[in-house]
């Protein structure tokens, strides 16, 4: 088998963390955090994929290594960022996986990336999120109260303890969280036809937020395969999910260990 060590990283790819150190690499995954969380987030993935596959993960302005970056504004700007970071890595198959509300951008970036002549990804792989035929933003949470708003988010799982424990943290949170809803609930999807690329969205059986039938309507987005899992989880399935995605990396790619 041949592979490629990752190419050298340039300043565009402050948008992306790329945790693996050099290796030989055959594919890449690009991930799209949920709301107020970094790349960092799907780093617990690292270890359940093959070796052979680069996890880069999307890292908004405000967290993390770019802390001190203004909060980004507006989602065009974020997915003109974001296509402009991948588009020198796209010299190998990979997969565009959004996870939660990563999934709006993710599903975006992916459209833009094809539209823009560039290799399709492999496969797109979403979650806990509304297709576009039937998504609705009837109440935005940008715009909630404080205590609402935490608590709101607090319900959909996945805030850290340290956070919910620290007012000092809790207060950088919401300003993350509010500039994180203000892109992605204002996000107009594209119009166009459906992608010639597999969808796989992976949901949880108790979500009390987004229902199977809004999940399964991402199938009138692709012209192939489309696959809705169910796990035993709630709305918030990062955890849960890791080993389907590693599963799911393994039979698309031809070159990974099985």
């Amino acid at each position: 088998m041949s592979g490629r060590s990752r190419p050298p990283a340039s300043a565009g790819n402050r948008w992306l963390a790329r945790p693996r150190g050099a290796h030989e690499t055959t594919s890449r995954m690009f991930c799209v955090p949920h709301v107020g969380a970094g790349a960092a987030a799907f780093n617990p993935w690292i270890p359940l994929l093959p070796t052979e596959v680069e996890l880069c993960g999307v890292r908004l302005p405000g967290r993390e290594s770019r802390l001190r970056e203004p909060l980004a504004e507006d989602w065009r700007e974020v997915v003109d960022a974001l296509q402009e970071a991948l588009t020198p890595l796209l010299d190998l198959p990979y997969v565009l996986l959004g996870h939660c509300s990563g999934s709006v951008l993710t599903f975006e970036l992916g459209r833009r990336l094809v539209d823009a002549g560039n290799p399709a990804p492999v496969i797109i792989v979403l979650s806990s999120a509304p297709g576009p035929s039937v998504r609705r933003i009837d109440e935005p949470l940008h715009l909630l109260p404080r205590q609402e708003l935490l608590e709101q988010v607090e319900a959909f799982g996945g805030m850290p303890a340290e956070i919910l424990d620290d007012p000092e943290l809790m207060t950088l949170f919401e300003r993350i969280l509010r500039a994180d809803y203000w892109v992605v609930e204002r996000l107009e999807y594209s119009s166009g036809p459906p992608l010639d690329v597999p969808i796989t969205v992976i949901g949880g059986k108790h979500d009390a937020f987004v229902s199977e039938e809004s999940m399964a309507a991402w199938a009138t987005e692709t012209t192939r395969e489309f696959t809705l899992h169910l796990l035993d989880a709630g709305h918030y399935i990062l955890t849960e999910a890791g080993p389907l995605v590693a599963d799911i990396i393994k039979s698309h790619m031809p070159e990974a260990d099985r």
